[in-house]
C-alpha cells in the first residue's frame, strides 16, 4: 500500500509538460490528451520559441517532435540538455537505428516513432515520471555551470564565486540564455525575439542596458573566470578566460 501511494505521488509531483509538435492537429490532440490526464501543457511549434517557453515555465517534462520548421530537433535537443535536466521524449517519424541512436546521444531520454497513441505517449510519459522523480528529489539542485557563475534554473538562482546574487526574472532568462551558448554569438535580433517575443528594429537599446547592468552586477561579485563580449555589429557572447 505504502509502494503504491509512493509511486502514485511520484508520478503526480511531475505535472507540466513542454510540447514543441510542428504539426498542429497531432498537437491538439496530445495536448487535449494530456491536460485530461492531469497535466498541465505548454505548447510551441518551433525550437526558438521552445527555449523562451523553457525559461519562462521550466516544464518537468520536454515532448519534442522531430520534424520542426526553423531548426534541427537534437541541436535543440543538446541545447535544452545544457540546463534542463527533466525527461525528454523526442517524436519521429524515422525508424531507423541512426535516429534512435543521435536522439539519445543528444539528450533525450525516450525515442517513439509515429503514429504512436496519446495513450502510448501518456504512459511512457508516466514511466518517466517515476524514474526522474525517484532519482532526482531535489530539484533545486540542477545547476548550469559556467566559469565562476552557476545558476539554478529550477531555483531561480545565481551564484558567482559561490555568492549569491539577486538577478531579476529579465536578468536571470538572459544570464541563461547566455550560458546556455556559450562561445556562441547571440545576436540582438535572437535575443529580442526570444526574451521579448519581438523583432529587433536596429535601434531600441533595451538589451543593451540589460546586459551593462548584468555586467555590473557579476563584476561586483568578483567574476573573473567569464565574459560577456559585446561583438559589434552582431550581438553579445559569454566566453570562459583562458587560464593565463
Amino acid at each position: 500500500m505504502i509502494q503504491e501511494q509512493n509511486t502514485r505521488q511520484a508520478v503526480n509531483a511531475v505535472h507540466s509538460v513542454l510540447l514543441i509538435e510542428h504539426d498542429r492537429m497531432i498537437a491538439s490532440l496530445l495536448k487535449s490528451s494530456l491536460e485530461k490526464a492531469g497535466y498541465i501543457v505548454y505548447q510551441t511549434q518551433q525550437g526558438e520559441q521552445a527555449k523562451l517557453a523553457m525559461m519562462k515555465h521550466q516544464p518537468d517534462l520536454v515532448v519534442m517532435s522531430m520534424n520542426l520548421s526553423d531548426m534541427s530537433t537534437l541541436e535543440l535537443c543538446a541545447s535544452l540538455r545544457s540546463f534542463f535536466h527533466g525527461p525528454i521524449m523526442v517524436l519521429s517519424d524515422d525508424k531507423s537505428e541512426a535516429e534512435h541512436i543521435a536522439a539519445f546521444e543528444a539528450g533525450a531520454d525516450d525515442y517513439l516513432v509515429k503514429p504512436v497513441s496519446p495513450a502510448i505517449i501518456k504512459a511512457h510519459l508516466e514511466a518517466l515520471a517515476k524514474r526522474y522523480n525517484a532519482q532526482n528529489q531535489n530539484q533545486s539542485n540542477y545547476k548550469v555551470e559556467v566559469g565562476d557563475i552557476v545558476l539554478y534554473p529550477l531555483a531561480h538562482e545565481c551564484k558567482v564565486n559561490g555568492n549569491s546574487i539577486r538577478l531579476s526574472d529579465f536578468e536571470f532568462k538572459l544570464l541563461l540564455l547566455l550560458t546556455s551558448n556559450v562561445g556562441k554569438v547571440l545576436t540582438r535580433d535572437r535575443i529580442y525575439s526570444l526574451l521579448l517575443g519581438r523583432e529587433y528594429n536596429g535601434l531600441e537599446r533595451t538589451i543593451d542596458v540589460r546586459i551593462s547592468k548584468l555586467r555590473d552586477k557579476l563584476s561586483s561579485e568578483g567574476m573573473r573566470e567569464t565574459q560577456i563580449e559585446t561583438v559589434w555589429g552582431k550581438g553579445y557572447i559569454l566566453n570562459e578566460r583562458k587560464a593565463a
